[in-house]
């Protein structure tokens, strides 16, 4: 309920433009549904999470250690640089910062959309290195 006249002319206009109503708002929502039907969400968070662990083994298999321990589809490994430089000629990698004077900590993220292959070829690469 609107207890200011004032406000109450404009205040669909406010509300919508300070984006506390969407546009489209049926739209988006169903595309929420369509992810929630039949557990679909939870499928492809649990792909990318799966997709996410094939990385963090590579990487804990060359004893690279990690900035935090994420059970996510984001992985957060320290690299050496010299590592580093190598992995990024072929891959985008996300810079969290120096760690010490030869090593940096980066970000892997995995998706719904990733495939197997690509991530079977980065951690063919990291165990390479």
């Amino acid at each position: 309920m609107i207890r200011s006249a004032a406000l109450k002319k404009d205040f669909r206009y406010i509300l919508k433009q300070r984006g506390g109503m969407l546009a489209k708002g049926r739209l988006l929502g169903i595309q929420f549904l369509a992810l929630l039907e039949d557990d679909l969400y939870f499928h492809l968070a649990a792909h990318a999470d799966r997709q996410a662990m094939q990385i963090r083994r590579a990487c804990a298999e060359r004893d690279w250690g990690f900035l935090s321990s994420s059970p996510t589809n984001q992985q957060f490994p320290i690299l050496p640089d010299t590592a580093l430089d190598s992995l990024q000629q072929n891959y985008i990698v996300s810079d969290c910062g120096r760690v010490d004077q030869t090593h940096r900590a980066v970000r892997f993220c995995t998706s719904w959309a990733t495939r197997d292959e690509d991530v079977e070829r980065l951690v063919r690469d990291i165990r390479a290195l």
